[in-house]
């Protein structure tokens, strides 16, 4: 795939990932990993998993206001670790869970980046040699 192509999959994605947060919210692993997302226009409900509290705390938190969330962990091995933790805690509390974005993202730009905050400095890259000059915060 050409980084015009990678461009567009991933900017698809993420604006996806925009309209369902504002219906659930998507799990990270920290601060750093919001702020890309605020970055990249992805203005809905994101948590922290690394606010102080155990995996399946939060996602008891989850539990009191939502029926549903988004995994997106990084895709690195300690990233892997915790969305299967993730899984079976949401599971466990009775909440149905999305890795579909994780895994589309993943596969887009793993060769480039291991991290959610590894994606602005990539997709200014990808726009720069796509050509196309929106301005990423």
């Amino acid at each position: 795939m050409n980084p015009k192509e990678t461009l567009e999959r991933l900017e698809e994605t993420l604006d996806e990932l925009d309209h369902a947060s504002k219906i659930m919210p998507i799990i990270v692993e920290g601060l750093k990993d919001r702020m890309a997302l605020r970055s990249l226009n992805v203005n809905g409900h994101v948590i922290i998993l690394n606010d102080g509290d155990s995996v399946f705390g939060t996602c008891e938190n989850i539990s009191r206001k939502w029926g549903a969330a988004i995994i997106l962990t990084d895709w690195d091995h300690k990233g892997g670790q915790l969305a299967r933790q993730l899984m079976d805690a949401l599971r466990a509390c009775g909440i149905s869970y999305d890795s579909e974005y994780r895994a589309t993202i993943s596969m887009l730009v793993k060769k480039d980046v291991k991290d959610v905050e590894g994606l602005p400095p990539l997709i200014r890259r990808l726009r720069t040699l796509a050509g196309s000059h929106t301005p990423i915060f």
